[in-house]
This record gives structure tokens, sequence and C-alpha cells, in this order.
């Protein structure tokens, strides 16, 4: 018993879990029972220790490691290993084939805290050691191998993790029978390094031959059943099945909840990965709620440096970008590019993620973002194939900064090589070739070309249907597109029908960016406006004015030129008052926000003087003398 977690038999370890709880436990109330009423000894040096003692204490030591490490309290199970290898290097030569298991364990530990070069050259000892001393198919060979993998994973060197998890499986299947639950690791493992290939067909076959092999031999809550649950929900999600999705990690949080302590990491990854499912189907309110959860377990149980704060960091950075608070974003964001920075240096594939993210702060510095977007594809070419689906990403936000620039060649040419990469892709049900489509769009949009644009959009808006529920935010996005473009083709009645479309999906969200609503409202009242029906337009005009004044300042633009719209309208129904009323707004916002010499504001002086004109007949003189001082 006491050699089982150093021996790395998994059976073995699995039926010992209680039994180190246990353990665990009565040592503690051994400790702190003796901890008042015994005084310090001094221990000489060059004081002997029995081989018997010295076995005991240093299989102690692996003991109280593993509880830790079991917990998720790294660092002190970090210290125990640490203590264990110092005595064990008393004794042995460093490359003693006993010290593999012991490098494996430590490597093990840096791993789980995110210090993955550490966690490498630990096992790259492990490995030397058992190349040396065992046979070529030995099992703890395997066992290496395929914590190699793992690290090189964490390390977004996912074509060297599938290597080294290759590896592992050829040497077990010489020895193992197919059923073995070892294979549950490695078909699951071999699955992750295809999900973040991109291969999700191929990941999700893995994954159901993991789940396979637990079901028949483990407990229905036991935790790696858990991990199977997440890994299948994620495909499930990332193929955009997003309820099914929602089924597994559902599954795989129960289990957690009753088989770990309260603040395990493992709750707060899945506190995470449900949080996830919500921010695809745009269940903003929600997703903050997981992903705050998640957060708060990550910081009672992980050091503030430890490598998942990137991660959770930015999904809150990805929530506040799509409510429109851009500020609270940005700083979730510098937080992931921080800890990225400090944990994985400039070179790791990571770190193009938190770049591609800076971007969406620094689009009005073209050039900032170029830089930061150069920087992401060059780690992304390092470490992945030019093909792979995280890519897609960055040649997207290259096209949205060339458009900026008005550089239309340039940003189709990014478009395409990212439409190439999705159309290839195995992943055939992708929310991101919706998103490509209508930043293609957008570009043809701008251009002008509007008959290329429609159908762009209406790809898009297919895919979005298949993929996201009907009061999903992305879907209002493209039904606003589509009655843009209508718009500006002057085909009010399908603009019009596409612009309610979006409103409907606006108006039920509460933590929808109050502005889109209020521009699609500007927009319906204007081809109202367009069409002669003043009532109507008026009616969505104030429907906007309601909204920017609650969230616009004083003297933001867009609310001048909404008065100014609703004054005008209101003056073609002859309602001279209100024409006054809001042409007077207009003009306060426009002398804060505008230049003294700039024309709009020389129009809305002369729409002031042309109501007080026609208002001649109703009232005093001194009404005209105040429109000729307009003039």
């Amino acid at each position: 018993m006491n050699r089982a977690p150093r021996s790395q038999d998994i059976e073995t370890i699995m039926k010992r879990g209680f039994f180190i709880g246990d353990l665990y436990q009565q040592i503690s109330n051994i400790y702190n029972k003796q901890s008042d009423r015994h005084k310090e000894i001094t221990v000489y040096r060059g004081q002997g220790m029995l081989l018997d003692d010295f076995d005991s204490q240093a299989h102690l030591n692996h003991q109280l490691a593993y509880v830790y490490s079991h917990k998720g309290e790294y660092t002190a199970a970090s210290s125990y290993y640490k203590k264990a290898l110092e005595m064990e290097l008393n004794y042995v030569a460093e490359d003693d084939s006993s010290l593999a298991p012991t490098y494996n364990n430590i490597a093990g530990v840096h791993h789980s805290m995110g210090e993955y070069s550490l966690a490498l050259s630990f096992y790259k000892k492990a490995l030397e050691i058992e190349q040396k001393s065992l046979y070529a198919d030995h099992p703890l060979l395997a066992t290496t191998y395929n914590n190699l993998g793992s690290v090189h994973s964490s390390m977004g060197d996912y074509a060297a993790a599938l290597d080294f998890y290759k590896k592992t499986f050829a040497m077990r299947e010489k020895s193992l029978p197919p059923n073995h639950p070892d294979f549950g690791s490695i078909y699951n493992n071999i699955g992750t390094a295809y999900s973040s290939l991109g291969d999700d067909q191929t990941a999700l076959s893995y994954y159901q031959k993991t789940l396979e092999i637990q079901e028949n031999i483990l407990p229905s809550t036991h935790v790696d059943l858990a991990i199977s649950y997440g890994n299948i929900d994620t495909i499930h999600g990332s193929m955009g099945d997003h309820l099914k999705a929602l089924e597994f990690h559902e599954k795989s949080l129960k289990i957690r909840e009753i088989s770990l302590p309260s603040n395990h990491p493992d709750i707060a990854t899945s506190y995470n990965n449900i949080g996830s499912v919500h921010n695809a189907m745009g269940d903003y309110t929600t997703v903050l709620s997981f992903f705050q959860k998640s957060l708060d377990i990550r910081q009672k149980s992980l050091g503030e440096d430890h490598i998942s704060f990137a991660n959770i960091y930015d999904n809150l950075g990805s929530v506040y970008k799509s409510i429109g608070d851009k500020l609270t974003a940005q700083s979730y964001y510098q937080k992931a590019f921080d800890i990225r920075q400090r944990s994985l240096g400039e070179n790791q594939s990571e770190m193009a993620n938190s770049y591609n993210n800076l971007v969406y702060h620094s689009m009005e510095d073209c050039t900032k973002a170029l830089s930061f977007l150069q920087k992401a594809l060059d780690l992304q070419f390092k470490s992945r194939s030019e093909d792979h689906p995280s890519i897609v990403t960055t040649y997207n936000n290259l096209g949205l900064i060339h458009n900026s620039m008005k550089d239309y060649s340039t940003v189709l040419s990014f478009y395409e090589k990212a439409l190439v990469i999705q159309q290839n892709s195995k992943s055939t049900r992708d929310q991101s070739l919706a998103t490509t489509y209508s930043n293609m769009g957008l570009t043809y949009y701008s251009m002008k070309t509007y008959s290329t644009a429609i159908p762009l959009f209406e790809k898009a808006l297919a895919i979005q249907q298949k993929l996201l529920p009907s009061d999903h935010q992305d879907l209002a996005n493209t039904y606003y597109n589509i009655g843009l473009t209508y718009d500006a083709m002057n085909n009010y009645q399908n603009a019009i029908s596409h612009y309610e479309k979006a409103c409907i999906i606006r108006e039920k969200d509460p933590t929808a960016n109050g502005s889109s609503l209020a521009y699609v409202y500007c927009n319906i009242g204007s081809i109202y406006h367009s069409m002669k029906n003043y009532l109507e337009a008026i009616n969505y005009y104030r429907k906007a004015i309601t909204i920017q004044e609650k969230i616009f300042s004083t003297d933001d633009p867009s609310l001048g030129k909404t008065c100014n719209n609703i004054a005008i309208a209101y003056d073609f129904v002859d309602d001279k008052q209100n024409a006054l009323l809001y042409h007077q707004k207009a003009l306060v916002i426009r002398e804060k926000a505008l230049c003294p010499n700039d024309p709009v504001l020389a129009s809305t002086y002369r729409n002031i003087a042309s109501i007080y004109h026609s208002m001649n007949n109703n009232y005093s003189m001194n009404n005209y003398s105040d429109a000729v001082n307009f003039y």
C-alpha cells in the first residue's frame, strides 16, 4: 500500500482513494493533538536513520503529496514530493531507476500549476531514466510518453501531443486487452488532441470510446466520468448542438459536486464550461453567473498567476464585449494577456488568443492592431498547421482592420483565406463560418456592391438559424445587416421586415447593448420618413430617443441626429411646438459636440429659423426676430 502512489498503477490508486483520505484525516488529527504538548527536539548533523525509517518517511511524504494533489492544493503537494526526492537523493544516484516515479509526480504537480517548462524538464528526467532501465514496451515508459503529450497539449503544441499519445497507445496495445481501463485515458487524450487540431468528428469518436470503457468499470459518480462527459459536451458545443452540450456539462458538474471538495479546480472547470455554452446561446446574465463562480473557486484554490485564470479572464472579457461594455472587456483581456506573458513567455501559441483579443481595444490604432495580429499569426504558424481553425479568428480580425482602412481587396483576401480553412474543416456546423460570411457581406456593403452582400448575409443567417436559439443576438445582428443592405437599395419593405425581426430579438434581451436597439429604431423611422409616413417615423424616433437619452452622454452626436430627424418629422405634420423643441435639443447637443463653423450646426440654425418664420401667424413678432438672429 505504501508503494502504490509511486507505482502509477491506475487500478490500485483508484481502489485506495478512500484509504488515502482517511489516512490524511488521521495524520491531521494526530498532529493537532501533539502540536500543543510536544516540545522541539534537536537533530544533530550526522545522526543516522534506519533504512526502514527512511523508507517510511519518504513514502509518507509521497502519500501526503498525493492527498494534497488530489485536493487541488498543488503548492503543498509539490513541497512534499520534493522532500521525498531530497531524501531519496541522499541514498541513490540522480539517474537511479527508483527516482523516475518521483520525477513524474513532481512534473505532474508543476503541470497542474501551469508551470509547463518545469513539468517538461522533470518528465524528460523520468524518461531518460526509464529508457535506460526498462524494456522498450514497459508500461511506465508508456505513462511518461502520455504525460509528455499532456504537457505539449497544454503548451499548444497539439501535433507533438498527438505523436506522444499515439506512442502510448502503440505500446499499451501490445500488452493490454482492448477494454482495459488504461485505454480510456489514452482514447481521451487522443480525442483532445484531435479536437484541438480542429477535427471534431474524430475527437468525438475517441471520446465515445473512452466513455464506453469507463461506464463498464467505474461507479456512476467517479470523477473520470465527469471528465468524459465534459469532453463530449465541448465537442457538441463546437459542432453547434448547444442543448446536447449543456446536458453533458450538467452531468459532469453533478458528479464533481458529489465527489470533490467544493473548492476543487475541476468544479470551477465545470462552471466555466456551462458558462461557455450559455455564452454561445447568448444568455449573458446566466453566463456571468457561472464564470464568476468559476473565478471564485480558482481564486481560493490556485495561485494568482495560474495559467487557467487567463482562460476565465478571456471568457469574461468576451461576455462584456458582447454586451457592449468595452472598458470592462479590455480590463479582463489585459489580465489574461499579463498572466500568459508571465507564465508562457512570448513564444507560446496561447499568446495568440490574447493578441487577438487585445485587437478589440486597438481597432482605432490600425498600426498597433496589425502588429498584434501579425504576432498572433506568427505564433499560430509555429505551433499549428496553416489550416488550423484557430487561425480563422486571426484572418477575420486582419480583415476587420483592413476594412477600417478601406483596403477592401486586402480585406476580402483575408476573409477568403478564412473561408477556405472553414470549408475544408471536418467540423461542418461551425458558427465561425457564419461570422466569416457576415464579415464578407459587410465588406461588399461598404463597397456598395449590395447584390453580392445580400447572399452572403443569407448564408450566415442559414447557419445561425440551425445552430442558435431563435432569440440569439447574433441572429439580430444578421437581420439588421440584411435590413441595412435592403435599406441602401431602397427596398423598403424588405428592409423594414428584417429590421423588425432584429427589434423583436433585441427587445427581449435586457443585457443587450441598448444602442444597437436604438439604431434599429432610428433606421425604421428613417424609412417611414422616406415613405412620407411621418407619424410612424415619429413613433420610432421617440423609441430611439428614449434609449439614447438613458445611455448616451448629453453631447453625443447620435442623439443630436435623432432629435433633428424627429423635429423634421414633426414639422411635416405641422406640429411646430414639438418641431421647435427637438430642433433646440439638437442645437444644444451640436453646439457642445461640433466646431462653430460646422455645416451641420449651420443647418440646425436654419431649421430653427424656419420654424420661427412659419409660426409668424401664431406668435408675436419677437419670435420672428429670433429667427432673423438665427439667420
